[in-house]
């Protein structure tokens, strides 16, 4: 929720000594952006970023967050430090002439901290370790350092909601809190980046029963020093909207989190297309997906044949947004083949019928049944009704389907999609997803039958206006269709797209740009490739083979579960949205599997089912957003914001003891379930803060509030 900060000035820049190129950073948004690899802590190449040094490259250099005292995930300023290398230009291969020892600070320095998203964050950690520091920050870790760890407690027990649990983690026990210290003996310092989370999970388990067993240590804010509270009477910021169209917002798809030829095929075709990152992103996924629908199945715990690897995409976008250009730019290797097998059919259907004027009507019948009339080998729809698709596959005309179009309406609006027909449409697609299978009964029909062993990918673009309907159907939702989609919404970037006469020359040849022919010639290879062949313990080949979970990415499916789960219980945030958290875990095996296929690997690995689950993460914060929970004019929060403020004006004071505001809180939040994410809602929005007196823990106003 932090507003990005432009300067009119710039704070960095980075001058290509190639090209002489300058790039100007005026906020600490783009320069991250542009310039840090924030996942490993490392500075990206070809940043030549020293303010002093401007003709050295800063590439790999080590960086640290430097973060806002008063509100620990809003980043503010970086650390840099390593060698920087300059290079002699004029040379190919270019020579390396001269290095220094570099360490300077980009914009402010706070505290050094590394926040990963406070949706889902079910711990903190502090340490006084600068090497435990960097490991747990790239384990993707949240986690404050201090050199002392006491002091480092204070910073995340003053700057996170009361219901996150802080653990404290290094070599030396605090004086303080010792019953949330976490020993860093030579396990925990020599565990895989991928097993640390699970780690402090178990950690985290441990902690909470020991808390439960012993109330009275469960940790309190802690009551701020005299002279800091003065020192702290200016620190408040500005209240944050509490209103529902300003709280939420579309959050960045996570592209970082892909294998590096998908992530650049994105970026490549969000550049060319000037469409929205996960809108390009939404294409690549559903491409590749009807590429390995077709190969593998996803695992699945309950059959030892697996699951579908079949997707279904949902994105947003208005009209102009580019949906159409952002589908074909992707597609070209996918529709090159259709159009191939088109004209070969074509051939062969103008053979047929030549030949078959050929042949006395007497023998015809028989002719027929030893060559059959060519089918269409059209294979990706843009307009069809699922009755026809349902006969296609039923006939053998289709095994391998995938619904595209950049006009959602087609479906949502049309005949199928309305009426009495709803019921039995949704029935045969969520069966389509499920099982692989469809069926058709009807009396005095020629298409009855059943067929096994079929695919279909969902792509689906459409505008808001259309959209948000159809995604607060109650039917939709109810029967669980909606919940197997995977969902982006992401904002116009509608204004923002000038042209330059070197954009125009790039435009022309984005054909021939690597980031795109690497990601198509993949897609080639796999649509030349023969259903693979497994041979099973039994002897026999199934149709598909599955593409199995490591043991290591299986740990991190399990964790992601029990986070999905969690989210689902009484006054979390999926509450309402059990239909979609409940089926994420088996979106994230399959989209693993996807990944897994198109990178050529033999199991889904721990790397690819972390992009998986960042994806579905994703995907449910944009079901969020569209979700009909609030249907108040007031929220529950806002409810009680106004209940605080008539309590202390007419008490005369800035605070009040929070087991008092509890009991005399509006009735349907007096239980700590209730109250206490409201409560941090406040927080979060600089609303209200925790302070300790006397051993009591007091919410006490922003001032602002009182003039």
């Amino acid at each position: 929720m932090n507003a990005k900060i432009i300067f009119n000035a710039p704070f960095a820049a980075s001058t290509d000594p190639v090209t002489g190129n300058t790039t100007e950073y005026h906020s600490i948004e783009d320069f991250a952006k542009g310039c840090i690899d924030e996942q490993n802590l490392k500075v990206k190449p070809e940043s030549y970023i020293h303010p002093e040094l401007p003709e050295y490259n800063c590439e790999e250099s080590t960086v640290f967050p430097f973060v806002n005292p008063q509100q620990l995930n809003e980043v503010i300023g970086y650390r840099v430090g390593g060698i920087a290398k300059k290079w002699d230009i004029s040379q190919i291969p270019h020579k390396e002439i001269d290095s220094k020892k570099v360490s300077f600070l980009i914009g402010k320095e706070g505290i050094l901290a590394s926040i990963k998203n406070t949706t889902y964050m079910p711990y903190v950690l502090g340490t006084d370790s600068t090497e435990l520091f960097v490991k747990l920050a790239k384990a993707g870790e949240s986690v404050v350092f201090h050199s002392d760890i006491d002091v480092a407690y204070r910073i995340i027990n003053n700057g996170m909601p009361e219901t996150i649990l802080k653990m404290l983690v290094g070599e030396k026990t605090p004086v303080n809190n010792a019953h949330l210290f976490i020993q860093a003996d030579d396990d925990l310092k020599n565990l895989s980046s991928n097993l640390i989370k699970c780690f402090f999970y178990k950690e985290r388990e441990r902690i909470l029963k020991s808390l439960e067993s012993d109330p009275i240590a469960q940790p309190q804010v802690e009551e701020m020093p005299a002279d800091r509270k003065a020192a702290n009477l200016d620190s408040w910021q500005a209240p944050v909207s509490l209103r529902n169209d300003t709280l939420i917002q579309s959050k960045p798809y996570p592209i970082n989190e892909l294998p590096e030829v998908l992530r650049n095929a994105i970026l490549a075709t969000a550049e060319y297309v000037q469409a929205p990152v996960a809108m390009a992103a939404q294409c690549v996924l559903a491409s590749i997906s009807f590429l390995a629908q077709g190969k593998v199945n996803a695992p699945k715990e309950t059959n030892r044949e697996g699951m579908p690897s079949s997707l279904f995409f949902l994105t947003e976008g208005g009209s102009g947004g580019r949906k159409s250009s952002c589908q074909k730019l992707v597609e070209l290797p996918i529709r090159e083949h259709e159009r191939q097998q088109n004209d070969e059919y074509n051939k062969k259907l103008d053979d047929w019928n030549a030949t078959s004027k050929t042949i006395e009507s007497k023998e015809f019948t028989q002719w027929l049944l030893d060559n059959p009339r060519p089918t269409d080998p059209t294979s990706i729809f843009s307009d069809i009704t699922i009755e026809t698709l349902i006969k296609f596959y039923i006939k053998g005309i289709v095994k391998n389907a995938s619904l595209s179009s950049d006009e959602a309406g087609q479906f949502f609006d049309g005949h199928t999609m309305k009426g009495d027909t709803a019921k039995s449409a949704l029935g045969a697609l969520t069966k389509l997803f499920d099982d692989g299978y469809c069926q058709r009964n009807r009396a005095s029909s020629d298409d009855n039958g059943t067929a096994y062993d079929v695919r279909l990918t969902f792509n689906l673009l459409g505008q808001r206006a259309v959209l948000a309907g159809a995604l607060n159907d109650p039917i939709l939702r109810g029967q669980g269709f909606l919940p197997r989609f995977i969902l982006a919404a992401p904002e116009s970037i509608a204004g923002q797209r000038t042209h330059t006469v070197e954009f125009r020359q790039k435009l022309k040849n984005s054909h021939n740009d690597p980031r795109l022919t690497k990601f198509w010639n993949r897609c080639r290879d796999i649509l030349k490739d023969e259903l693979p062949v497994l041979l099973n313990d039994s002897g026999e080949v199934p149709y598909f083979p599955v593409m199995q979970l490591s043991s290591e990415a299986e740990l991190l499916e399990l964790e992601f579960y029990n986070e999905c789960e969690i989210l689902q219980g009484s006054g979390k945030q999926f509450e309402f949205m059990q239909p979609f958290a409940s089926r994420a875990n088996e979106l994230a095996r399959r989209l693993g599997a996807v990944l897994a296929y198109f990178e050529n690997k033999s199991e889904i690995d721990v790397e690819v089912m972390q992009a998986a689950c960042a994806i579905i993460r994703h995907s449910l914060s944009e079901w969020f957003r569209y979700s009909d929970i609030e249907v108040a004019d007031e929220s529950d929060s806002e409810k009680l914001l106004k209940y605080l403020l008539i309590k202390c004006k007419k008490g005369k004071t800035n605070r009040l003891q929070k087991t008092v505001a509890m009991k005399g809180a509006p009735l349907q939040i007096r239980k700590a379930k209730e109250f206490d994410p409201c409560l941090n809602e406040l927080i979060e929005f600089n609303y209200v803060r925790l302070v300790t007196i006397n051993r009591s823990t007091y919410i006490e106003l922003n001032p602002a509030l009182l003039k």
